[in-house]
């Protein structure tokens, strides 16, 4: 056999197991979905967006959690520990995703992106509003008492 035979068909056997791969991961983030749906107030897909990584995970939103997995990992947020909820055209990197929005989730000390598809931003804007960090209650009235004041001068 040719070593030029050979090559061609290790490349269409590496093709093929990829397209095999992919067609078998989307497979698992349905079945990720449908596992969810039952205790979810929504499931979708999306891509956690980490550095210059793109994972493609399968997201659920339950009353108290923020949950995202894929067939390498399972992880979730706690609603209550997330200050802000954001969608947003451009990733923090400033680069713009191909296809879909950012929904950004800003904890005290991490921020997770995630890049969902165009079609389901609606939803998980009404299921997951978005909001902004406010300032401890401890803080509100000294705050007040400065504003009042800087407007008294």
């Amino acid at each position: 056999m040719s070593p030029w035979l050979l090559l061609l068909a290790v490349v269409v056997v590496g093709i093929l197991g990829w397209n095999l791969y992919r067609r078998l991961g989307a497979g698992r983030i349905a079945a990720f979905n449908e596992k969810r749906r039952a205790t979810s107030r929504m499931v979708g897909r999306g891509e956690l967006v980490d550095g210059n990584r793109h994972l493609e995970v399968a997201l659920a939103l339950t009353n108290t959690s923020f949950l995202y997995e894929n067939a390498d990992m399972q992880a979730s947020i706690d609603l209550q520990w997330v200050r802000e909820i954001e969608y947003d055209t451009e990733l923090a990197t400033g680069t713009t995703p191909p296809t879909g929005k950012v929904l950004r989730l800003r904890s005290q000390s991490q921020t997770f992106e995630f890049v969902l598809p165009n079609e389901l931003v609606a939803r998980w804007h009404m299921m997951l509003p978005p909001r902004r960090a406010t300032a401890p209650v401890a803080i509100q009235p000294v705050i007040a008492e400065l504003a009042a004041a800087v407007s008294s001068t």
